[in-house]
């Protein structure tokens, strides 16, 4: 079966992984995106159907979705096929300035969330879950974008697929190295992709000014939006720069005790996802650490794998480094106790063409 993915991004890793997803599987792909001028492209096979930067205005942006995507269905031709759009951005304009096409669509994000405007978000709210009522499928990856969507769960639709942010089966090909028995006069925690977010500086810095006999790492590249007198310094304080994921995983987490996932609640997307943190938590029986009133907290909570804290609130924060000293080893037996293989992503892209 064919496949024409539009990609509102190239550089995007879980798209990029998506994609695989239906290679790796037997589906023919054909793929379309749009260059937003971060990286180079993965592969050479990606027709790239417009160009913008996340500076440009949203006029700019608005044209140069309908203008990609009507030049995407020109060149896919007139066929069969289905669509598959990832995210609102792709999806809206392809289901209302598009030809009508069967598709499924993924929803990884809820990016209409970010509009600060209440009236324009609650309209895209809206047009979101219209584009999941007439998709022929929908793909969330958290079970907190259905409580977002839905507050009654009898009211979610039958054509919704459940797909968490779980490590790709290529995971088993790297050998983990076992960590060091657990300090708790020396623990160290550590931040594990892309840094953004001013919660988890917060919470570094209150935990490296507190206890300094502990340390904190970061693992991945910091964001442009950072600046350089904003990252928390100390003599426990540690700087890795990118990685390669997954294969660089499995060597980190040996090196650490504690991940940590507290990203800002001020973002309603925040509040409802569900990180792939998680899932490299259960995988590497590492405990994790999350943001207050949010649905992560809920299931970390409800699975017993971990801690949450408010990152800004330093009291809050010794109370977390406190606890995470007394009752580390309770909290890893526990995740100890949850198959490894739950955290592997098993799905069968073919199981979305078949009605349960």
């Amino acid at each position: 079966m064919n496949i024409n993915i539009i990609m509102n991004s190239i550089s995007d890793a879980h798209s990029n992984k998506r994609i695989k997803d239906f290679e790796n599987q037997g589906f023919d792909v054909n793929i379309f995106g749009f260059n937003r001028g971060i990286v180079s492209p993965e592969r050479n096979d990606i027709s790239i159907v417009g160009n913008f930067t996340n500076t440009a205005h949203y006029y700019k942006r608005i044209v140069t979705y309908i203008n990609g995507i009507r030049k995407a269905f020109k060149l896919a031709g007139d066929n069969d096929d289905i669509w598959y759009y990832q995210g609102l951005d792709t999806a809206l304009f392809a289901v209302f300035f598009g030809k009508k096409r069967k598709y499924i669509y993924e929803e990884c994000d809820l990016v209409h969330t970010y509009v600060k405007n209440v009236f324009i978000r609650n309209i895209l709210e809206k047009i979101d879950k219209y584009i999941i009522k007439k998709s022929y499928k929908t793909i969330v990856t958290s079970e907190g974008f259905l409580k977002y969507h839905y507050k009654d769960i009898k009211s979610i639709p039958g054509n919704i697929v459940l797909l968490p942010n779980k490590l790709s089966k290529v995971i088993r090909n790297y050998p983990f190295k076992k960590r060091n028995d657990f300090n708790p006069n020396h623990i160290r925690f550590a931040f594990v992709g892309g840094v953004r977010y001013n919660s988890l500086l917060s919470l570094a810095k209150h935990i490296c000014h507190n206890f300094p006999n502990h340390e904190f790492h970061f693992y991945g590249y910091v964001s442009q939006t950072i600046t350089e007198s904003e990252l928390p310094k100390g003599n426990n304080i540690y700087y890795h720069g990118p990685f390669n994921s997954p294969q660089d995983l499995p060597k980190i987490y040996s090196e650490i005790d504690v991940v940590v996932a507290t990203y800002d609640i001020s973002s309603i997307n925040v509040k409802f996802a569900e990180p792939n943190k998680l899932y490299e938590s259960i995988y590497f029986n590492c405990p994790i650490v999350v943001s207050r009133q949010t649905f992560l907290e809920d299931k970390v909570k409800r699975l017993k794998i971990g801690y949450s804290v408010d990152a800004y609130n330093e009291d809050d924060v010794k109370k977390l480094v406190r606890d995470i000293e007394s009752s580390y080893i309770n909290i890893k037996e526990s995740i100890s106790k949850i198959p490894q293989d739950t955290a592997i992503d098993n799905y069968n892209m073919k199981d979305l063409f078949y009605d349960k």
